[in-house]
């Protein structure tokens, strides 16, 4: 029980990692408030923690709205009395189209909703933290912080700011006693924390790329935020935690080896990957090619 007595303010509660957070600190002892854009998973965490025994509150609203921000936290002081934890989880992803295809409008609401949300939420939750002597804040950023796939330059530009606006915030508020932290999650499956919830569908190669064998679960996420948002990393504060399963920590250059390794994974035959490595070493790969548009079809007409 290492929140009771106190209150924390998840954003994008709904479902996903924040559904997970909000329910481990409920867990914990704290109080809850989901705050979420959708009124209806909102509204089945609210039913799922409350069935849980924990006090909770749900505050439906758009976290780039500053007047929606500043209701939320004052609903939450009329409720509970205070605001001691604040997990900035609420974000949006992007389409993934070439930048000479992004309009600015996209790129203004993933900065808003990603970045400044997180920016107004620490505003007005830091004004009831200083009344109370300290407070934690926890920004959920993302290892695309670091590192980039095509086509990503509004998210990730946007969890970039929010990993720099951790240590400005860091160092502003530390005479107030509040700390602030982010945690940069890789690959997460949220099947399971979906309203409703769904089947994982990953393969086994998903799995077994990550140097930990798996992919990750938002309660791995809501672990860490749990311990870090906890009296016991008191001395943590201005630093980011990545949760990835090593992946940001393995170094991939592609080529006929790490091909094999991959279809070995996938598979799980190594013959069968060997073969096709040495396939592909070879000039002559239309027969191969022939031979496996024979045997789709195949298997197709069964």
């Amino acid at each position: 029980m290492r929140f009771k007595g106190k209150t924390a303010i998840v954003t994008g509660a709904g479902r996903g990692i924040g559904a997970a957070i909000a329910h481990r600190l409920g867990r914990e002892g704290s109080k809850v408030v989901i705050f979420d854009i959708d009124g209806d998973s909102g509204a089945s965490r609210l039913a799922s923690l409350r069935n849980e025994g924990v006090e909770a509150l749900f505050v439906r609203g758009d976290v780039s709205n500053e007047a929606d921000v500043a209701r939320c936290v004052k609903e939450t002081v009329e409720t509970f009395g205070r605001v001691d934890v604040l997990v900035n989880n609420a974000g949006i992803g992007f389409s993934g189209k070439p930048i000479f295809e992004q309009t600015l409008e996209e790129w203004w609401r993933v900065i808003s909703v990603n970045l400044t949300g997180p920016y107004l939420f620490a505003k007005y939750a830091t004004e009831v933290m200083v009344q109370l002597g300290g407070g934690v804040i926890v920004n959920i950023v993302s290892t695309r912080a670091l590192q980039s796939e095509p086509n990503t330059e509004p998210y990730t530009a946007s969890k970039g700011g929010l990993l720099a606006l951790t240590h400005a915030l860091a160092v502003s508020l530390s005479p107030y006693r509040i700390r602030v932290v982010s945690v940069s999650p890789g690959w997460v499956d949220t099947s399971e924390w979906q309203v409703p919830p769904r089947t994982p569908s990953l393969s086994n190669l998903d799995h077994t790329q990550h140097p930990a064998g798996r992919v990750g679960r938002p309660e791995d996420v809501a672990a860490l935020v749990a311990f870090l948002a906890s009296d016991e990393a008191s001395w943590i504060t201005g630093v980011n935690f990545v949760i990835d399963g090593g992946m940001t920590t393995r170094m991939i250059y592609l080529d006929d080896l790490v091909i094999a390794e991959s279809l070995a994974k996938l598979t799980g035959d190594l013959e069968f990957a060997e073969l096709v490595r040495k396939a592909a070493m070879r000039s002559d790969l239309q027969k191969v090619k022939e031979v496996l548009k024979t045997v789709l079809e195949s298997s197709t007409q069964r």
